[in-house]
């Protein structure tokens, strides 16, 4: 979690920033440089929210297993969850321990829901609020 939330708070753009800085001597040189990178990074990163777009829109357009079957699968894991954790224990009902693989396949469902959805809406707003200041003197 941690690196993602490092990469969400800029870490990637002040690195970028650094190259560009080692790149270039002029600070209007490094501001235009800085400035290219961040539209080529907007840019991509609208193409990619298109894709995903498009992508749901197709689905939403399918039948109704196609639109469905992504909310079906995560409610069948919380009920796994659920039911081996909770109801199995409680009433004495035959259970089984829940293998390794199982958690990383709900760690990754969870991930494309959660932290996917709200990755993108943070990197919007970060993107929007960097700015980029020119070093002076070539120093770092």
């Amino acid at each position: 979690m941690n690196k993602i939330w490092s990469w969400l708070s800029g870490d990637v753009f002040k690195a970028l920033g650094g190259v560009v800085d080692d790149l270039f001597t002029s600070d209007e040189e490094r501001l235009h440089a800085r400035n290219q990178i961040l539209k080529v990074l907007t840019e991509k990163g609208a193409e990619l929210d298109k894709i995903k777009a498009d992508i749901i829109q197709t689905e939403a357009k399918g039948n109704w297993l196609q639109r469905s079957w992504r909310p079906i699968l995560m409610l069948s894991f919380g009920f796994i969850v659920m039911y081996s954790k909770f109801i199995a224990p409680a009433f004495g009902l035959p259970n089984t321990i829940l293998e390794p693989e199982f958690w990383s396949l709900l760690k990754l469902g969870i991930g494309g829901y959660v932290i996917g959805r709200s990755a993108e809406k943070i990197i919007k707003d970060v993107s929007n609020k960097i700015e980029f200041k020119p070093r002076r003197n070539g120093t770092k």
